[in-house]
Order: C-alpha cells, then structure tokens, then sequence
C-alpha cells in the first residue's frame, strides 16, 4: 500500500506501459497458439488483430486480399482472430444451403447493418423472423406475379431507349454507369411500392441515390469499426457534410412514400411488392409495423437497384470492349426477332449467347463480394469442424477468379456458359465449375428477387441492342475490372462514355 501511495506519476505511467505491453504480448501468444483457430493458415497479423481485415475494406479493395491469401495459403485461411474464409464448392453448400425446415443453420451476421430500428428482411439476424417475413413477401415472387409486373419493365426500358436515340449520338457521349443506374432505381421503386422517382426524366440523381453514393465508403467503414469499438465514433468523420444536412429530409421524404402507398391500398396502378405485405383489406397497420414497412421497402428498392444497375452498364460494356462478343449478342437479337414488339422477357429466356453474357456478367462483378459472413453453430465445413461462434464466409470472389475453378478466370469469356452444341463454344472450358458459381445465393436466403432480376436483365440488353448500335465514344480508356472496380457497401463504378444510334439493320 504504501508503495502505491508514494508512487509517482512516471512510475504509475511504467507500470501501464509494462501491462499493456505483457497484455498484448500474452494475447498474441494465445491466438497464434493456443486459440482454436491456431490450427488454419493465414497471415500473421490476421491472426492477432483486425488491423489486416479492416485495412483491406476500408481500402475497397478487400476481394482481392481475400482471393490472394486463398490462393497462397490454401482452401482455408485465417483472415481475422475469430474468422474463416473458405473457396471449396463444398464449403459454399455447407454455411449457406444447410438449413432444418428452411431456418438456416449458419445465422447471418450484422456485418452491414446500419443498426435501424427495424430489420426487414435484409438484415434479420434471427432465422424464424427472417422466414416468417420472406413467406409473406414470396407471393409477389411468383412467376404469376413477376409476370403481372412486365408491363413496367417495359415502360422505362422504352423510355430509356427513347432518350437515346436523342441524346446518346452526341460527339461525346452519355455516360452509361449513370443512366443505367437512372433506369435501374427507377424501375425497382415502382415495382416495389409505386414509387416515382423520374431520374431520367429529371436527368439527375434522386436525393435517395445521392445518398446511397454518400454512404457507400460509410457503411464498409462501419463494418470494420464494429471490430475496433474504441475508435467508432470516429466514423461519422468519413459522412459527407452534404449527406449530414440532407439525411433528416431524405429520412422524412421516404417515411411520406411509404405511408403515401399504405394509403393507396387498392389503388395503385400496378401490382408491387408492397401489395403482399399490405393488401387492401388487412387492417391499418400501427406503428411499430409502419415503421417496419419503410424499412423493407427501402431494402427492396436497394435490392433491385445496385445488382440490375451493374449488369445493366458491365454486360454493355464487357461485350463492347469484346467486340466479337458484342457482335454475337447483336446478331442474335436481330435474327431471333422481326419486330421491337416482339422483344419479351419469355421471348429472350432461350436465347443462348444472351443468357451466356449475362452469366459472365454475374461472374465478373459478383454480387456476393463482400463474403457474406455467418456464424458458426458448432459444425463440419468441408471437413472441418468450427467451433460455435466462430464467423465464416466464403470467398465468393476468388472462386470467380481462380484458375483452379475457371479458366481465363480475369477475363469476360461469355463462350464458357455456352451448351457444347452452340457454335460460339469453345472447348477449353469444358473444366470450368460452372455448377459451382450461385450468383444468387441459395439456401434460406436466396435473392428472393431472382426472377424478376432475369427477366429485367433480358429485356434491357436485348430491346437495347435490336433497336441500337452502340459504341464506345472516343476518348474512354479501357476499363480493367481489377483496377477500376472497389468494393464497399456497394460495388463503386467507373465511368463509361459510349454513343447510341439507332440500328442499321444487317450492320451486325
């Protein structure tokens, strides 16, 4: 006692030092050795701290590190203290197929939540819940529904070829990334709760897309801070001032959409997803499920946007800087239909080198980059046996890219989703794990959108590609998807400047 009270304030400071230092040296030692993960590779720093895991997503460039250290270290690499990254087909089956009466058995983790109040069904951590909303909202899935939708989809992917045929001949171009996304977010707020957003006929981004550019970094930054508690709050630093002041209004403005469309019961012009979760004769929603209702309708309009913008703008533009594959899609347009009317998603579905350049499409920008994290409940991965509670996730990005799994893997090679009786088929991917890539997921949290995904995804390429001729406008360097791509919350883009003309039949 009397050593502590007659210590002085350099004594005390020593003494800290010495602790923190023996701490960290102690816990080091135990996750390198004695921790059950002690037994995977991976690097060093990966095993002792977050520092390698957040550095590499905060960079945007975390797919990459992930695709790297599985190429060097094997099937099963240590990328955190408490998380596992695994490549084999059999380990994608094994965290996000297995599940007893459709509740998964590897439970999603709030790797991305943005910590609202509610959850609706994207971020719905617990599996009863998580079911209980996807049963309700499956209905306007089906393919009787989906295909009540059609009209819309036709609607905007009209206007859009509209405007460019009078915008898109101009010396230099429009700029596809932003039209594409234009048109995506247009169609998924209508088809989701009738929303209007009229991007392309404003020409501007909505304050909700605005937003959504804001945040990307953001939400990718507020992933990792949840691995350092001490320095979170220092993320509201990286929030642009602009997304500061114009938040409480976006706020408001999607609160007044939703409740604008519980209003509208019955009313609406079109079938949307929200007539599944409030048709006209259930009873007047309180509170609590209002505000669970601006959640979900949010998140369905944030799940048709980013994927169907991405394949809108990366199947052009793959295919243009592939000039014989862009040839192959525009012949086979022009051959299988006489007339734009003619153009229907039923009509595009056996369209062979289509369905091809969409698949590698999928395969190049990967929807599911960001690894998709679960949480172990005591069980076999692959062979291995993780303990509860450890984190997993597979690396969805580096499957895509691996030799190993696909050949010409960095390369936009339609020819490899092809039948062996298509002309266009080359041989030398008849090894490709084709099987293996699930661009939607499977298991209990499957896109339940997938459907309506196809059939949009269809209907833009080929309407656009019948009725024009599309080039790249002079002056736009090639775009390297390694180079050019990030990854954050959402997939950030490079621009893209091309010109449109309306077609010259036989050109192709």
């Amino acid at each position: 006692m009397e050593i502590i009270q007659t210590a002085t304030v350099g004594e005390w400071a020593m003494l800290t030092v010495v602790s923190i230092t023996l701490y960290a040296a102690l816990r080091c030692f135990y996750l390198l050795y004695w921790h059950p993960l002690a037994i995977y590779p991976g690097p060093k720093l990966a095993a002792v701290s977050n520092v390698w895991y957040g550095w590499h997503w905060i960079s945007g460039k975390s797919p990459w590190a992930i695709s790297r250290v599985l190429e060097k270290y094997g099937d099963v690499v240590r990328i955190a203290p408490n998380e596992l990254v695994f490549i084999t087909p059999q380990a994608q089956n094994d965290i996000y197929a297995t599940h007893t009466k459709n509740l998964e058995h590897f439970v999603r983790t709030d790797w991305l939540d943005p910590g609202l109040p509610e959850n609706g069904l994207t971020f719905e951590l617990n599996p009863v819940k998580h079911r209980a909303v996807a049963k309700k909202l499956s209905p306007a899935f089906s393919v009787k529904s989906i295909k009540a939708k059609e009209p819309t989809l036709h609607k905007y992917i009209d206007f859009f070829i509209e405007k460019m045929k009078q915008l898109g001949a101009n010396k230099d171009g429009i700029e596809l990334c932003t039209w594409t996304e234009w048109l995506a977010m247009d169609i998924s707020a209508d088809l989701s709760y009738s929303r209007e957003m009229l991007q392309m006929q404003q020409m501007e981004n909505s304050p909700l897309l605005n937003s959504i550019h804001g945040v990307n970094f953001f939400m990718a930054l507020n992933r990792t801070m949840r691995k350092f508690p001490l320095l979170s709050p220092f993320k509201y630093l990286f929030i642009p001032p602009s997304i500061i002041t114009s938040l409480p209004n976006i706020i408001a403005l999607n609160r007044q959409e939703a409740k604008k469309r519980i209003e509208r019961r019955g009313k609406t012009q079109h079938l949307d997803y929200f007539e599944q979760l409030l048709p006209a004769d259930a009873p007047d929603p309180d509170e609590k499920e209002v505000a669970f209702m601006e959640v979900l309708a949010i998140q369905l309009l944030n799940g048709g946007y980013e994927p169907i913008s991405s394949q809108f703008q990366c199947t052009l533009m793959f295919s243009l800087q592939q000039p014989e594959s862009y040839r192959c899609l525009v012949k086979e347009f022009r051959n299988a239909f006489k007339s734009y009317d003619e153009i229907t998603p039923e009509a595009c579905a056996n369209l062979k080198y289509l369905h091809a350049a969409l698949m590698e499409t999928l395969r190049i920008t990967v929807i599911a980059a960001n690894g998709m994290p679960r949480t172990s409940p005591g069980a076999v991965v692959d062979g291995h046996y993780i303990p509860k509670g450890v984190t997993v996730q597979y690396g969805h990005y580096a499957l895509t890219r691996s030799a190993r799994y696909f050949h010409d893997a960095t390369n936009f090679r339609p020819e490899r989703w092809l039948p062996a009786d298509h002309p266009n088929w080359d041989p030398v991917f008849e090894r490709d794990h084709r099987d293996a890539f699930k661009p939607f997921s499977q298991g209990p949290r499957i896109c339940p959108g997938m459907g309506v995904a196809w059939r949009q995804m269809r209907l833009f390429i080929a309407k656009v590609l019948w009725s024009l001729d599309v080039e790249i406008a002079p002056g736009q360097r090639e775009i390297v998807f390694e180079r050019d791509f990030r990854q954050f919350m959402l997939w950030e883009k490079p621009k893209f400047y091309v010109r449109f003309r309306e077609a010259v039949r036989g050109k192709a």
